[in-house]
């Protein structure tokens, strides 16, 4: 018995040992420049399939073979317009992480400018409140103060 499930478990341990290194042998080897491009395009190229993660994360089907078919034209020296272009004709611009266009910088500033003149209005009210004129005191004449001291003391009121 302990033979039979030798015979079995050791090719299986060897099958698995040397796999990735028959992967490996699969795959082109790059040179540092390519695999720098390849680092570059798998983070700019987003998975098709939910068009929320760049292939170098995302872990479907599609993902994992855009990043072999990806591997395959670095290798074979397109450039990265070239791979871009091909993507995109085959995708859309939906497929690049940052689409080329019109720059909308003014959607990063809005909101700090907005924040900004809310802080500069509510400390310009804030001063004006702190350094508004206490109420106006009412000019009494001395006979009316007169006579009211008049009054109270004689117990009149």
């Amino acid at each position: 018995m302990k033979q039979t499930l030798l015979l079995w478990i050791c090719p299986l341990a060897v099958a698995f040992a040397f796999a990735p290194l028959m992967q490996a042998a699969d795959s082109p080897v790059l040179s540092p420049t390519q695999a720098r491009l390849y680092d570059r395009l798998t983070h700019e190229l987003i998975a098709p399939c939910c068009w929320r993660e760049p292939i170098a994360i995302h872990r479907s089907q599609e993902s994992m073979h855009m990043l072999a078919e990806l591997e395959q034209l670095v290798a074979a020296g397109k450039t990265e317009g070239e791979i871009k272009a091909y993507y995109v004709s085959r995708y859309g611009e939906r497929i690049l992480a940052d689409p080329p266009g019109q720059e909308r910088t003014w959607l990063y500033y809005t909101p700090v400018l907005l924040f900004l003149t809310a802080v500069a209005l509510g400390g310009w009210r804030l001063s004006s409140l702190v350094h508004s004129p206490a109420m106006p005191q009412h000019s009494v004449s001395p006979e009316l103060l007169a006579r009211i001291r008049k009054e109270t003391e004689s117990g009149l009121i």
